[in-house]
């Protein structure tokens, strides 16, 4: 009788330990699945933790660990690569509305003008700016058939610069916002070297560069554009920004940075600029000073 009384002492101790455990390593499992639902939900980061030391419950949890870790790599990969597209899709559909305008300018002119020869000029740069577009185009096609979208480049490498008559380039564009300076009474002030200014950049590059410079300024300058060119392959723009102050202007170049609150525009223009001009070997800056905005922008020499 005795033995059968500590047995039975013995089985319910044992009893009791076992609910116990099972308690426990239900409390575990619970910890287990909202941790689970958090970390699929994106509320936390931190590691999936259990209070029971169950070394099943324990190794399962290790297990989850690893695979969210490697999970949270993917998912970020994939939100820095869709950040990547949506800003290369961008930055081409916003180039894509540059000889648009040209065009657009070149119209004007012609309407205005009588002279044959002229309207010749004209069409045969709107022919260029029309061979422009469908480069743009061809270059949005291939991006979106790219197997690596993520790293795909848009602009032009080291390689590919070229000796170009910078001011030549600079005339031509100019000339293509005709309309625009004057639909906002603007007359620019332009001052370029008599000789030609041979500088080493992808004219295509070049182009785009000016025309974002310059696109931008027609949206904010007030009332006057000035434009010095230098022999050395320096070309400084300037204009009026009493909306701006030392802390902004040092943000024109950041991607998406808007000039005026509640404006429509990104400030996109710069940001192509820049990234244009570094891979072509150049420099561009910008400086506030007494209200006039300066973007300086500094080409490679061809002997340099």
């Amino acid at each position: 009788m005795p033995v059968l009384i500590v047995l039975c002492v013995v089985l319910a101790i044992l009893l009791v330990i076992a609910v116990i455990k099972i308690v426990l390593l239900r409390r575990g499992f619970d910890e287990l699945t909202e941790n689970i639902e958090d970390q699929v939900k994106c509320e936390t980061q931190i590691p999936v933790t259990l209070t029971t030391s169950d070394p099943h419950a324990r190794r399962a949890a290790e297990k989850i660990n690893r695979e969210i870790i490697e999970l949270q790599k993917e998912r970020n990969q994939y939100i820095d690569g869709n950040r990547k597209v949506s800003e290369a899709v961008t930055g081409i559909s916003h180039d894509i509305r540059t000889p648009l305008t040209a065009i657009n300018s070149y119209l004007d002119l012609m309407a205005e003008e009588k002279d044959e020869e002229m309207k010749a000029k004209y069409l045969e740069r709107i022919k260029n700016r029309t061979i422009s577009l469908s480069e743009l185009a061809d270059e949005l096609f291939k991006y979106s058939t790219s197997s690596d979208q993520a790293n795909y480049k848009v602009q032009n490498d080291f390689s590919s610069s070229e000796p170009i008559d910078i001011c030549r380039v600079f005339e031509e564009c100019i000339l293509s916002f005709y309309a625009a300076f004057k639909k906002k009474n603007i007359e620019p002030q332009i001052e370029l070297p008599e000789e030609p200014v041979m500088v080493l950049c992808d004219r295509k590059s070049a182009n785009r560069i000016f025309e974002n410079i310059i696109g931008n300024a027609i949206k904010y300058a007030d009332g006057s554009f000035d434009v010095k060119l230098d022999n050395d392959g320096c070309a400084v723009f300037s204009n009026p920004a009493p909306d701006l102050t030392p802390v902004s202007a040092a943000k024109l170049f950041d991607r998406y940075y808007t000039v005026k609150e509640g404006s429509v525009s990104t400030g996109l223009g710069f940001s192509i600029a820049k990234e244009l001009i570094t891979v072509n070997g150049g420099t561009i800056d910008s400086e506030l000073k007494d209200g006039i905005l300066s973007v300086i922008v500094r080409f490679r020499k061809q002997n340099a």
